[in-house]
């Protein structure tokens, strides 16, 4: 073996984070943002690509079952980068995040007879969560609430309407996507925002394992330069 070997093995062993032309990211079934498709697309799809070029890389799509898989590809470097991953105490431990658009409200989507119009009208209810999820602090710390996992909002939903669940939490982008099916059915769209609650802006989160060959600071700069000239829009 020469030396130019023996050097970029040494490289590949001693240096994990080795720069890759490729930006890694993992996206889950959950329309609109991701739709996984020969070709995915759909909103959050879309800034990932946007991510590519400002940082000058090829994108490359990991298609995961469920948003927390996702997270755990993240935890072990398997992928750079997650869009909509929200910050936690666990997950600063092994993730970075930089903005890419403003938080998206949420509703509470209930079945006929119940009325939530402020957070203690949660307490007693059945409440579905999507799997990997996180909603807002004061929610998803709170373990006097009835939460009932679930693979995602679509599932959610089908439990709503078999009454399996008393409620779930959805962003009204997605209440467009089930218009059709709410328009029949018996449920309620509740007048609480919760919005107060949640973070204000939805976050790229990055692997501290990454591979992409730039100090983490290089990359928050990077993209909150691109963010504020409105590259994510």
């Amino acid at each position: 073996m020469n030396n130019k070997k023996i050097f970029l093995l040494l490289t590949f062993l001693l240096c994990p984070n080795a720069q890759s032309t490729e930006l890694v990211a993992c996206i889950d079934d959950h329309p609109p943002y991701q739709v996984i498709a020969e070709k995915p697309y759909g909103t959050h799809v879309t800034a990932l690509e946007v991510l590519a070029d400002v940082l000058n890389k090829q994108l490359k799509f990991i298609k995961s079952p469920n948003f927390a898989r996702c997270v755990v590809f993240l935890k072990q470097g398997q992928v750079d980068v997650i869009a909509g991953l929200n910050p936690s105490t666990e997950r600063d431990k092994f993730s970075f995040y930089t903005p890419f658009k403003p938080a998206d409200d949420l509703r509470v989507l209930s079945k006929e007879g119940i009325t939530i119009t402020k957070y203690d009208d949660l307490k007693g209810k059945i409440i579905g969560i999507s799997r990997g999820t996180s909603y807002f602090p004061r929610f998803d710390n709170d373990n006097e609430l009835k939460k009932i996992t679930m693979q995602s909002d679509r599932i959610g939903f089908s439990l709503l309407l078999k009454n399996r669940v008393d409620l779930i939490l959805v962003s009204p982008v997605m209440l467009k996507t089930l218009s059709e099916e709410l328009n029949t059915e018996n449920l309620k769209v509740s007048p609480i925002k919760l919005s107060e609650m949640r973070n204000k802006e939805t976050n790229f989160g990055f692997s501290k394992l990454h591979k992409l060959g730039l100090s983490n600071q290089e990359i928050i700069d990077k993209v909150q330069k691109a963010y504020k000239k409105g590259r994510f829009d």
